[in-house]
């Protein structure tokens, strides 16, 4: 499949990759990570935990440790999605995933995995009324392929989208249209790279070198910056080799988000800034384009905001699984710290809450959106969760919350997915845990 105008861009890639290394601190904590996650495998596959135990460890462990992306469309969100649409059936998807999920004896056996998988999903799919509530089936090849690298990282390579863009770009893909097809060339690809690549340097070169090579010409294709501190000095640069690879090249998107943001709400960071107007008015155009977002998001939105007395500026309803969020917009130009917004904070919690509960809300948060935040305000938020009906407090920054909308409206994303994969992660969310959910790579 290579040409000889092929091997040469493949030659120059590597030559590239390998002046500058960077990825041997992911890949010893991958070492140390394959030996947990097979742990949590095989407890599922012997039957000591049932497919709700092994999806959650999964999710919590990959959360600590996002060394392959799982928390990702593809991975993590394509198992929660698969699991809902098995309710009814628990017993036949345990059965199913014990049987594709342990590693293959060889490709042709992957590929009948693949093809097993793809038929149980593609005529739910073909048949749903909403497509962003079910499993898609174009997600297959990497989820299988994730758990294959865990029990034999030597022998299978994973289907990254961004190995596929890279192959693109050089000119050795071909479409295709199923799962199966889609892994076989991938697979019969990368081999023939390694081995291209082994015989031109007379060095061990295995899956993990092949996908960080091609992964610096995907971040090149889509403009994403290697390096995302400036250093100036040996100990610094130094440091920056320690850091995980998905945590640091994940900062940015692999698109660009103002692609996917109408142009009333995407400036909502500048007009957090902008110091040549009133705190109040200021403060008032960032409360309306916050609610916007929220609005595009598919809440239902009410507003108060300035004016309106003592009240939060927005309340937020997801009337389908009775979830509600009081919302605090802040545009302070130099970032939020809690001050003496404690006692009002607290007000807004008492009168709302009682309110939703009423109308049926059974889980009800509290969101702050500010450009930045100068502390976590861990202390002040256990109390509240601890002494109130408030049950989760999030700290959101504006870029955060745009990345949100941009990834809802590039991936159809529900917003039960959505309100699912936010709550789980820490008290501050910046765009990077954003991109780390949602990004798929």
């Amino acid at each position: 499949m290579l040409n000889n105008q092929t091997k040469q861009k493949i030659k120059e890639l590597w030559s590239t990759y390998e002046s500058y290394n960077e990825y041997e601190n992911i890949d010893k904590k991958r070492i140390d990570a394959i030996e947990d996650i097979k742990k949590i495998i095989n407890s599922f596959i012997i039957g000591k935990s049932n497919v709700y135990d092994f999806k959650t460890s999964l999710d919590g462990y990959n959360k600590r440790n996002n060394l392959w992306g799982f928390t990702a469309v593809k991975g993590q969100m394509f198992f929660n999605q698969i699991v809902n649409s098995y309710n009814d059936n628990i017993d036949e998807l345990t059965e199913l995933l014990k049987t594709i999920i342990t590693e293959p004896k060889d490709l042709n056996d992957a590929l009948q995995r693949i093809t097993k998988l793809e038929n149980e999903l593609q005529d739910g799919y073909n048949d749903a009324p909403d497509k962003r509530k079910v499993p898609k089936p174009s997600s297959i090849g990497y989820f299988l392929s994730y758990f294959w690298q865990i029990h034999n990282p030597e022998k299978w390579a994973i289907l990254f989208t961004s190995m596929i863009t890279a192959f693109k770009e050089i000119g050795i893909w071909n479409e295709k249209e199923t799962q199966k097809e889609i892994y076989n060339q991938f697979y019969l690809l990368n081999e023939e790279i390694k081995a291209y690549l082994i015989k031109q340097t007379s060095a061990p070169i295995n899956n993990w070198d092949i996908e960080h090579c091609f992964w610096d010409l995907y971040l090149k294709k889509n403009n994403i910056s290697q390096n995302t501190t400036i250093h100036t000095n040996k100990e610094s640069q130094s440091s920056a080799k320690a850091i995980e690879k998905v945590d640091v090249d994940l900062i940015k998107a692999s698109f660009n988000i103002e692609d996917y943001l109408i142009p009333k709400i995407s400036n909502l960071i500048q007009l957090g800034e902008d110091d040549t107007k009133s705190s109040a008015e200021r403060g008032s155009l960032f409360e309306k384009n916050v609610a916007e977002v929220f609005k595009l998001l598919d809440f239902e939105v009410k507003e108060y905001g300035q004016g309106t007395g003592r009240n939060a500026d927005a309340i937020l309803r997801f009337r389908e699984e009775n979830i509600a969020f009081i919302v605090d917009a802040k545009a302070y130009v130099n970032g939020y710290d809690l001050g003496i917004d404690d006692r009002a904070i607290r007000e807004y919690i008492n009168n709302y809450s009682p309110i939703l509960a009423k109308d049926g809300y059974k889980r009800i948060g509290f969101i702050i959106v500010s450009n930045s935040f100068k502390s976590d305000l861990d202390t002040f938020i256990n109390d509240i969760t601890w002494s109130t009906d408030v049950k989760r407090f999030m700290l959101l920054t504006s870029n955060a919350l745009l990345h949100l909308l941009a990834y809802k409206t590039r991936y159809n994303i529900p917003l039960s997915q959505i309100i699912e994969n936010i709550i789980k992660l820490g008290s501050v969310i910046s765009e990077k845990e954003i991109i780390g959910i949602f990004e798929d790579i």
